[in-house]
Formats: structure tokens, C-alpha cells, sequence
């Protein structure tokens, strides 16, 4: 049995700031052999101490971690584990993943409490169950109910760079077909272990789900990686849509917001159980300074059709500083695949120097993708896929001689496949 609690709804007034309890964080690492978790001791004997991790005592759970000048506790059990064929979490695993984590009886898990930095915290959890279960075929993540390649996890416990926000929850989407209404619900999984809220959007539709979704992981993605939360009803500019406008976010709880839609929606209070009625918040669009003042929010669907349309989400500097140490980490996959595979396209992501009137911090950049042609040792060419918003001149076809210690993110897409920093485990 593990150590930590189950979280409870925060009282109204704390959950006015977005912040509730945290809710402990449970992993799983599904081994490719059974019998290398069936003695307890024999996996705990597998914690040692490291130039990243120190341990005050490897004998007995609870144990004490120390990483990155931060304490941990976590704990460790042996538990039935297993999930059904058509569980959609199996998305991420190649089939003989697939088979051993249906077919698996046990898992052994790690369950802790996150500290500030959600990121590094999460890192912390993989780095733990890679080194109890080294040759794990997959990890399933309980809080993100969200199943991850055996082949990821080591090649992220390895780094020394964080992964994305975005592997710290999942976005589910819902519609009811037996239901007179084409209404979707799209619902974060996994953000109470940051001590903060669930997201979610109500009134998407069959039609703008997707485009919504993707706005919907950009915000959560951005608050997470901000490591705090933003009050009930404060504004927050996220990006800028393809007309100008600026893209000002705030939420409101979810028993407040059921007014602003229709009765029959999904997501509506009828389709809430317990899991889903704690702790969530529904996003919301401030459209102007006066709104701000004033109060008035505008659900974000709303907007779905502008957001569709080249809208562009800023991400925080020390986020894009991860990206780029993942990047830059794993550029020699990127050659590697463009030595190997015959037909390709190449996409890079470059950080453009904002002009001056636009009164960008020095180590501000605006970020933009371009496509690479023939690499070389030296460095490469490519050509600007967009317009820049903050750079004169910067318009989609201009060309650019571009550094390798530029590239802030990269792809390379296949007909079947894209690889990047975060999944080239895929290649492997």
C-alpha cells in the first residue's frame, strides 16, 4: 500500500487561486521480465547514489531522495497490474509493448508528492522507476492515465533535460453519440499533482475539438512549465492570433460556468462524476481591456475558428531554454536521420531577434519554424515556412543561413512517421 492520500476539493477560497491540494503522483514501470520485481529487497537494492541523486538510507520505503538541491519522499510497491486490449493509453507502445503490458499480473510502482518545479519533479519519478526496473517494457503514468514506451523512459531518465510539460497530463475528449447534441468535452488528467486545477473547455464541437484541444494543451502546457497558477478570473496573455488580437486567457469553476451553456451539453453537471467535479476550471477569453475591467469573459470556443488559423502561443524563456538543451542534446539524431532515410522533410525551429520598437527583453526571440534543405557540416539552408509577427523582412519563402547551435526544436516527417527530440525513442 502506499504512503500518501488521495487529495480533497480545496475549500472556495483556495481554489480561487487555481491552487489545491496536491494529489501524490503514481507511476508504474511494467517490466519485460516479471521475475526481476518479484523480490522486493533485491529492486530496492537497486538505488545508488549518483552525481544527480543522493539517497539518505536504499534499505526500507519511505525513502528520502535528494536531487537538484531539493528533498523528495516517495514510496515503492509491487501491485496487480494490467490493462485491457482496447485501452487507448496503449497508443504510445509498439506491439510487443502492447502484449506485455496487457499480459502483465504486476507492475511495480512509485508513488510521491511533487515539489515546485512540476518538471523537474516528474523527471525525478521517471529517473526512480528506470533505476528499480531497468529493463521495463512501458510506464504507465495513473495520474495522466497515460502509457509510455519502455524505450522512452530510458532515453529520458538518461537526460539531463526535463521533458515537456505536456507528457504531465492528457487532454481527454469526450462526445456522446446517444446524446441529441454534437457537443464535445475536452478535460486535463494529471495537473492536481502540480497543485493546481484541471482544465477543461465545454461546447466544442465534432467540427473545432481538435483545434480547441490544441489551444487547450498549449495553455496547460504554459502553466505548468510557469510552475504557478493564475487566480479565478485573472487575465493572462498567452500568444496572438493571426488578426492581431492577443490571446487573453482566465478561467472560471466549473459549477459557475454550466450558465453559459446549454442544458444538454456534455460535460454538463449530469455527466459529472466525483473524479470530475473536483477541482476543475473552464477556460475563458478576455476580448478586450475594457472586458478585463469590467469582468465579462467569453468561453473560448467562441474564438475557435480564429484560433485555427496560424495562431501563435508564447512560451516562457526557461521553457524554451529546455527545448533547446532537448534539441541540442539529440542534433545527432537529426543528421542521423537525414543520412538514413531516403524521403524526408525537415523542420527547424530558429530564434529571430524581435526589432527594437517592439521592446523585447534582450533575451527575448521570436521563434519560428523553417524547412532545411541539404545539411552540411558546417551548418545548412532553409526557408522561412511563416510570416514573423516582430521581425521586418521575415516573411514565409525568404531564405537563411542557418547554425546547428541555433535550432531550438526540430522535425523530420516521413509518410508514415515524425520524429523529434522527444520521440526519436521511436527510432531506436
Amino acid at each position: 500500500m502506499f504512503l500518501f492520500g488521495k487529495s480533497k476539493r480545496n475549500d472556495p477560497n483556495a481554489l480561487r487561486s487555481g491552487t489545491v491540494e496536491r494529489e501524490p503522483s503514481r507511476m508504474f514501470a511494467v517490466p519485460s521480465d516479471p521475475d526481476s520485481i518479484t523480490d522486493t529487497d533485491e529492486v530496492h537494492a537497486r538505488l545508488h547514489n549518483t552525481d544527480e541523486l543522493r539517497f539518505s538510507q536504499t534499505k526500507e520505503a519511505p525513502f528520502t531522495v535528494t536531487y537538484k538541491g531539493t528533498e523528495y519522499v516517495f514510496d515503492t510497491a509491487d501491485v496487480e497490474f494490467g490493462l485491457e486490449e482496447d485501452d487507448p493509453s496503449l497508443g504510445a507502445l509498439n506491439e510487443r509493448e502492447c502484449e506485455t503490458v496487457v499480459g502483465a499480473g504486476h507492475a511495480f510502482g512509485v508513488e510521491m508528492l511533487y515539489a515546485d518545479n512540476n518538471m523537474d519533479s516528474y523527471h525525478l519519478q521517471v529517473k526512480l522507476l528506470n533505476m528499480l526496473v531497468p529493463e521495463m517494457a512501458a510506464l504507465y503514468d495513473e495520474n495522466a492515465c497515460r502509457a509510455h514506451s519502455g524505450r522512452w523512459a530510458r532515453m529520458t531518465a538518461e537526460s539531463r533535460v526535463a521533458p515537456s510539460p505536456d507528457y504531465m497530463y492528457t487532454i481527454h475528449a469526450v462526445n456522446d453519440d446517444t446524446n441529441d447534441t454534437d457537443s464535445v468535452w475536452l478535460h486535463t488528467h494529471g495537473l492536481t499533482r502540480c497543485g493546481t486545477i484541471e482544465l477543461e473547455i465545454l461546447g466544442a464541437d465534432l467540427y473545432n475539438w481538435q483545434e480547441l484541444g490544441n489551444s487547450l494543451n498549449q495553455i496547460a502546457h504554459r502553466l505548468v512549465g510557469d510552475n504557478q497558477f493564475i487566480d479565478e478570473m485573472e487575465p493572462k496573455r498567452m500568444g496572438k492570433a493571426a488578426d492581431g488580437r492577443d490571446i487573453v486567457v482566465t478561467w472560471q469553476r466549473s459549477e459557475w460556468s454550466f450558465r453559459d451553456f446549454p442544458k444538454n451539453i456534455v460535460g454538463g453537471p449530469s455527466d459529472r462524476n466525483e473524479e470530475h467535479s473536483l477541482n476543475m476550471g473552464v477556460i475563458y477569453l478576455y476580448e478586450s481591456e475594457d472586458d478585463q475591467l469590467d469582468g465579462k469573459i467569453t468561453p473560448i470556443t467562441k474564438w475557435a475558428e480564429i484560433l485555427s488559423e496560424n495562431a501563435v502561443f508564447f512560451k516562457t524563456t526557461s521553457e524554451t531554454r529546455r527545448m533547446k538543451a532537448l534539441a541540442q542534446e539529440r542534433v545527432g539524431w537529426l543528421r542521423r536521420l537525414y543520412d538514413e532515410l531516403p524521403e524526408k522533410q525537415i523542420i527547424v525551429k530558429i530564434g529571430l531577434k524581435p526589432d527594437p520598437e517592439h521592446g523585447f527583453d534582450d533575451d527575448q526571440y521570436e521563434y519560428i519554424w523553417f524547412e532545411a534543405d541539404e545539411l552540411r557540416a558546417d551548418g545548412f539552408t532553409a526557408t522561412l515556412t511563416q510570416d514573423a509577427f516582430y521581425v521586418r523582412g521575415m516573411v514565409a519563402g525568404v531564405r537563411r543561413e542557418c547554425r546547428y547551435d541555433e535550432i531550438v526544436d526540430w522535425r523530420v516527417m516521413t509518410d508514415t512517421d515524425s520524429f523529434s527530440p522527444d520521440n526519436i525513442y521511436k527510432y531506436m
